[in-house]
């Protein structure tokens, strides 16, 4: 019985690295990262797990997903609402960059809880550039995946703060997956040598109190970025 009860923890165990290992789906913003000034500039926005190629169709997204918000933010911090058109398997719409500097498409929602104690957070950001520029403050969702411009180097932050310790996951064109780990500074730089896309995220579950006024025990927040190279 002894024997058993080491092969059953021992199994346990294993199951549950496996699980940790498994990626699951989340909102991705695709859209090229320069914009030319005036013009109409587009968007689509799927629901994937491209881990396992893994595209859902729009009708089959988890809960509520599908009324997910975009917002975009200007170079001078003006912040509207985005229309989005549905297809059969992503959104898509586009805007017009009238100034000059950094863009910054971004979603952050909640999904309903159908079952369970856990609430999941998809967050979703593009970064777009209308000429050379910074913009002057961007907003911060709960968990915020960005880049540097021109670089490989990632930024990771939570509800505001760099984060330390957070693991970045890049996979690339080819299929290959590297691992970062952000330092003092919620920062990491990744190789990215090939062109296409790269697809990174990050993921980080916050533990509620026993008494939290939601009945729920945790929320699962991941952020993504798609990078075009």
């Amino acid at each position: 019985m002894k024997h058993i009860s080491i092969k059953s923890l021992v199994l346990s165990l294993l199951l549950g690295l496996m699980a940790s290992s498994v990626y699951a789906h989340a909102l991705w913003i695709h859209t090229s990262s320069t914009a030319e000034l005036g013009q109409t500039h587009s968007f689509k926005v799927y629901y994937a797990d491209y881990h396992e190629d893994a595209i859902e169709d729009v009708a089959d997204w988890y809960s509520d997903v599908e009324e997910f918000e975009l917002w975009l933010i200007s170079p001078s911090g003006k912040r509207s609402k985005l229309n989005k058109i549905a297809r059969k398997d992503h959104f898509e719409g586009s805007f017009i960059a009238d100034e000059k500097g950094e863009y910054q498409l971004q979603i952050s929602h909640t999904a309903k809880v159908l079952k369970g104690t856990t609430a999941y957070q998809f967050n979703a950001s593009a970064q777009v550039w209308a000429g050379k520029g910074k913009a002057d403050l961007m907003e911060q969702t709960d968990l915020m995946l960005t880049r540097d411009p021109k670089s490989t180097k990632f930024n990771v932050s939570y509800k505001g703060q760099p984060l330390p310790e957070a693991t970045i996951n890049i996979l690339s064109p080819d299929k290959n997956s590297q691992d970062l780990i952000t330092g003092k500074k919620g920062k990491a730089k990744a190789e990215m040598k090939g062109s296409g896309k790269y697809f990174a995220e990050v993921t980080k579950t916050e533990k509620l109190e026993k008494d939290d006024p939601s009945g729920l025990k945790a929320i699962w927040r991941c952020a993504t970025q798609v990078v075009d190279r």
